[in-house]
């Protein structure tokens, strides 16, 4: 396939992007590790304070819902998630159990870097700017805990950068192809159902041109999409009677849906922009603010150090000044559609906002890439000097994120043991 040889072609940036797979899969495993092993060695104090009907995983973090352990069961939310889910939980229950997910999840959010580093090196970005920015935004605090919780987040996460690859690449072939895209089209409405509209609104940006070709190839994108969506659900009905979406989507929305909705106010929510942009790349502070629930949370009531707020203007700022300077690009118009989704859902609609306490940071993967991209895309902008000073900048960021986010996720699993046994579970061992 032309898209995969696009992106392997060059053997220097295939060796770059093994050693970025190795180091983050790694990175992601060692850390997580200690997490499991707590777990395990006390996996029957913990199932007792669990608010995951049994599931082995035990630790509420967050807000994240081990949903993959849920299987059979579907949602409107996340349609055809049992497909992935039942084998998942099957195979887990048969080996390493969470173990088995840590493993998956750290190489595919491994796998997620090596996506971004790949981008970059199309775009003809230098090799210092797409390493620099692959790893910043690999050490990022969720790339860290996502890759732990066996929710469906990581998953959706790698189909959204695989669609901004293929996105790209059509834009610079001037083509869209048919079953590529409705294949991701399908993954995308699958996994997260909202996710499907960044997935189109991206690839129509990359490619909308008038022509009657294009118009077919769209029509034709639609109509295989509508029919995979349509035989996986019926396949669903014979595959896992009673867990399919479509008998159940009225429910799902009421109590997973509108439940979560509530109407942005600056005084009450403003706070929560720290879990939206700036907790997903620094490992906060913990706090549990829920003992019915045990819900370990971003502790608001405890700023990040002075770098950690740096480190977020950074990003923001480097953002923003691709978005001003490149608005009429198309590259940056099917980039800026992925946080501006994540504005419109969470801070005008409100989704998330009436449980806000309880962390918008699990929202942040389906943009939080958008942002290191951005950023990137407005360093290179930049050129000269100013390039490489700013290049310079996005390399520390990484390094400072990475060394704070080793300690803080080891500080994460210290809080925890300490409130369980606050909370008068003191034969839990270490």
């Amino acid at each position: 396939m032309q898209f995969w040889k696009s992106v392997f072609g060059v053997k220097q940036d295939n060796r770059k992007a093994l050693l970025l797979f190795l180091g983050f899969f790694l990175l992601y495993f060692w850390l997580n590790l200690p997490f499991i092993t707590y777990m395990e060695r006390n996996q029957a104090v913990l199932l007792e304070h669990s608010p995951f009907y049994g599931a082995p995983f035990t630790l509420n973090l967050f807000n994240f819902d081990p949903s993959i352990y849920y299987a059979p069961q579907a949602s409107v939310i996340h349609p055809l998630i049992n497909y992935l889910s039942a084998p998942l939980k099957q195979a887990a229950s048969m080996t390493w159990g969470n173990g088995l997910f840590l493993g998956i999840q750290s190489a595919m959010n491994a796998c997620g870097v090596v996506l971004m580093y790949y981008y970059l090196r199309r775009n003809s970005y230098g090799n210092a700017l797409s390493i620099g920015t692959a790893a910043f935004f690999g050490a990022s605090s969720y790339q860290i805990f996502s890759a732990l919780i066996p929710d469906s987040y990581p998953y959706a996460v790698l189909i959204i950068l695989l669609t901004v690859l293929y996105a790209q690449y059509c834009r610079h072939q001037q083509k869209l192809g048919v079953w590529p895209v409705s294949l991701l089209l399908t993954l995308s409405f699958g996994v997260t159902v909202t996710n499907v509209a960044t997935a189109v609104g991206s690839l129509l940006i990359s490619t909308l041109r008038k022509s009657r070709t294009y118009l077919m190839a769209c029509l034709k994108i639609a109509g295989v999409s509508l029919l995979l969506v349509a035989l996986l659900s019926g396949l669903q009905f014979v595959l896992f009677p009673g867990s399919s979406w479509i008998t159940t989507w009225q429910h799902n929305i009421q109590a997973g849906g509108f439940s979560y909705v509530a109407p942005f106010s600056f005084a009450h929510h403003w706070k929560a922009l720290y879990s939206m942009i700036e907790s997903p790349i620094i490992t906060p502070h913990l706090a549990m603010i829920d003992d019915s629930v045990m819900a370990f949370v971003t502790d608001l009531s405890n700023p990040f150090p002075l770098y950690g707020h740096l480190i977020g203007i950074v990003v923001i700022v480097l953002t923003l000044l691709a978005l001003v300077t490149g608005y009429r690009s198309r590259e940056v118009q099917s980039l800026a559609i992925y946080p501006l989704f994540g504005l419109l859902l969470h801070i005008v609609v409100g989704f998330g906002l009436a449980a806000f306490n309880y962390d918008m940071y699990l929202y942040a993967g389906h943009y939080l890439f958008a942002l290191f991209l951005l950023s990137a895309w407005g360093v290179h902008r930049c050129g000269g000097s100013a390039r490489r000073i700013l290049t310079g900048a996005i390399i520390a960021c990484a390094a400072v994120t990475l060394v704070h986010n080793i300690i803080g996720h080891a500080a994460a699993l210290d809080t925890i043991q300490q409130v369980y046994i606050q909370i008068g579970s003191a034969s839990l061992q270490p």
